[in-house]
């Protein structure tokens, strides 16, 4: 059985290990377990050394020089060499880095405890995309070392840590004997584990978040993610993405939530996020901040198209028809060909609001007419524009009407869009979309 005698279990849960007895070999006690050192360069990290606590102080041993191990008693070496230290000095071989948690340790001179960086911390699950808090940490038994392989979460685990399972167990046998409580542990692999650092993780230990299995996890996965973290976690995920990244994920977060993030860019790098942003969806977030600042992150925008856009859209009020609308929308003459329109779609798909609609303008951006795109796509003939285009009873809404007006409106004649002029002049669109929010945030 080797350092396992008389120690059963295949899985060791990090909780029932903590407070555990160390002695040497002579029967000295020298201190009380309290965490754990792993190799966090391992997919499943190895046990690399133990903490103990003695007289209020912290030492570690090498797992190699520890004889027996179990949850009653742990025994050492009468040779070993104990360190003193709350971190454990980084293995400095070269590896190939498997561990999603790796990544935050590349530039740590020290390991800290796996107890510090996990137990009772927020995680992200990149598996299950979403924000948990860590109970407990399986560890299973592998020849003679340990290795980490799941985080624990959920009342079980919580109970077990207090020290109420058995009772709790003893309890719900009797009332549901075949309760799902009672087999039903949650756990999460340990290679879907990302650690949210906090301001009290050492100060020696640099966690880098810019790693693709953050960086890929869909925008509206990562806005719950962000929303589910205290405000420093927040800032460390969001400061790790590039700004494409940063923009996609911003449009998602609750809107409440927004304003939160740019605050705390400099105003270089907030413009190259707005940049990346539809401009209605940008002038929401620049509307909350104060003027200064907005006119600040405005100045530092490099694309003038961009810019001269936002700005006119920061004229109005953000619950007006104004404030709502984007300036992004498919725009054709009434001399183009059906082929022609078809050719321009796959060019300008990614930067309009949407294509359910077609606005035919003249030079003087004045409105002729509108066409749904699906007549167009239904015409068989290679059609000119002007032939089949609207021209009487274009619904339309003013810029500086109120966003409930526009919502009613919009109800009224089944609307998926509705065009913003000024003396027939289209300033932009407005969306269901960009009404539904607001009608949302009324109800809730």
């Amino acid at each position: 059985m080797g350092i396992f005698k008389n120690f059963n279990e295949i899985s060791v849960h990090f909780s029932s290990c903590i407070n555990t007895k160390v002695t040497n070999e002579s029967g000295k006690v020298v201190g009380k377990l309290c965490d754990f050192f792993v190799d966090y360069e391992e997919i499943y990290p190895i046990v690399i050394a133990i903490q103990y606590k003695r007289n209020g102080r912290f030492f570690y041993i090498n797992w190699t020089d520890i004889v027996l191990f179990n949850y009653k008693n742990i025994v050492i070496k009468d040779s070993a060499e104990e360190g003193h230290s709350r971190t454990y000095p980084k293995i400095s071989e070269k590896k190939v880095i498997t561990s999603i948690l790796a990544n935050q340790f590349t530039e740590a001179i020290e390991y800290p405890p796996l107890g510090k960086v996990i137990l009772d911390k927020q995680i992200v699950d990149t598996s299950g995309k979403k924000v948990v808090r860590v109970n407990d940490i399986q560890i299973i038994k592998v020849g003679q070392f340990l290795r980490v392989t799941h985080a624990e979460i959920g009342i079980r685990s919580m109970l077990r840590r207090l020290g109420y399972e058995k009772i709790t167990d003893g309890i719900v046998k009797l009332i549901r004997p075949k309760s799902n409580y009672l087999t039903k542990t949650q756990l999460i692999n340990w290679k879907y584990v990302h650690a949210i650092p906090n301001r009290n993780i050492h100060s020696n230990v640099k966690l880098n978040l810019t790693n693709d299995d953050i960086k890929n996890i869909h925008p509206a996965d990562l806005a719950d993610i962000l929303e589910d973290l205290d405000s420093y976690g927040r800032g460390v995920i969001f400061s790790g993405l590039d700004a494409r990244a940063k923009a996609e994920t911003l449009s998602e977060v609750d809107e409440d939530l927004q304003s939160s993030f740019i605050k705390n860019e400099s105003p270089e790098e907030a413009a190259k996020i707005i940049e990346e942003m539809d401009t209605d969806d940008a002038a929401d977030i620049l509307h909350d901040l104060d003027d200064d600042r907005a006119e600040k992150i405005i100045s530092n925008i490099q694309d003038d198209e961009h810019k001269e856009e936002l700005q006119e859209l920061m004229v109005y009020k953000d619950d007006t028809a104004g404030g709502l609308m984007s300036s992004e929308f498919f725009e054709v003459r009434s001399e183009e060909t059906k082929e022609e329109i078809l050719e321009r779609i796959p060019q300008i798909f990614d930067d309009v609001e949407t294509i359910y609609d077609l606005y035919i303008i003249d030079t003087n951006e004045k409105l002729l007419g509108t066409l749904p795109l699906s007549e167009l796509l239904s015409s068989k003939e290679n059609i000119i524009v002007k032939d089949i285009m609207n021209t009487s009873d274009i619904k339309s809404v003013e810029p500086d009407d109120p966003w409930k007006e526009v919502a009613t409106y919009m109800s009224k004649y089944s609307l998926l869009t509705v065009p913003v002029l000024k003396d027939n002049e289209i300033l932009g669109i407005v969306s269901v979309d960009d009404v539904l929010h607001w009608l949302l945030n009324e109800r809730s």
